[in-house]
């Protein structure tokens, strides 16, 4: 299944993986991300991190339901640079109405963190 959400088309995110436990992003950052990242801190991981935990929530909810993000809790461990950055976000809970899911950014090929959040998310009828 592939979504179709343009944040992902015109942002270039790249979905590696989808699962209802685990989704994987990855966005080769350019100067344009930097200049939104410069802009307002944070805002690419947030972004990265709701778009993932926001994937596989959807897929633990019916079709006539959705996940809708009710809070996040982010914290930015290190500046963005020029490269390959990957979002794994893992379910921590997966309720009958609200869901928590974790979500880890870091460079492609590196252990370090570069943002660690929490997102929950909630089962709205739409």
């Amino acid at each position: 299944m592939r979504y179709k959400m343009s944040l992902l088309d015109d942002l270039g995110i790249e979905v590696v993986e989808q699962g209802r436990h685990k989704v994987v992003l990855q966005l080769d950052l350019t100067e344009e991300h930097l200049q939104m990242e410069n802009n307002k801190t944070g805002v690419i991981n947030a972004m990265l991190s709701e778009t993932a935990a926001s994937i596989g929530a959807n897929l633990n909810v019916e079709d006539d339901s959705s996940a809708a993000v009710l809070s996040v809790s982010l914290h930015n461990l290190n500046t963005l640079k020029l490269g390959k950055l990957v979002v794994e976000a893992i379910s921590v809970r997966v309720g009958e109405n609200v869901q928590t899911w974790q979500a880890t950014t870091h460079y492609e090929e590196s252990a370090i963190s570069n943002s660690l959040s929490t997102i929950t998310l909630k089962k709205i009828q739409i």
